[in-house]
């Protein structure tokens, strides 16, 4: 499928929040550096544990995946050259889990955004 850049939530986003850390844009600027020299299709992919949100701006996990995934691409795009005709935002919510939500520490690995860039070129 390509490379998989993993980010994990806490460093990004407040709990549960969309909006991007100030604290983690020296890590998205280095990302985007390298995204900048390549030509590949890239996928911003959101992630959540599969805990019940509390917050009423996100009636779920899935909308809180897929506002965390869009504001990495809106974030990109206003401070890099990237083509949006690159950029795709998914938000799976906790339906992607790449650990048990039974334990904490798996509950940790599964709030991540994982940035994917995809082998074929446009």
């Amino acid at each position: 499928k390509g490379a998989v850049i993993r980010l994990n939530n806490k460093m990004l986003f407040g709990e549960g929040q969309a909006e991007i850390k100030p604290e983690a844009q020296k890590t998205l600027n280095d990302i985007q550096k390298v995204l900048t020299k390549i030509d590949n299709p890239v996928i911003i992919e959101g992630h959540t544990d599969s805990t019940p949100i509390k917050n009423a701006k996100y009636p779920s996990n899935w909308e809180l995946s897929t506002a965390r995934a869009t504001n990495i691409i809106s974030y990109m795009m206003r401070n890099s050259n990237i083509s949006a005709k690159r950029l795709c935002a998914v938000g799976y919510g906790e339906y992607m889990p790449v650990a048990d939500n039974t334990l904490i520490s798996g509950r940790m690995l599964n709030r991540r955004v994982d940035i994917i860039v995809l082998d074929n070129k446009q």
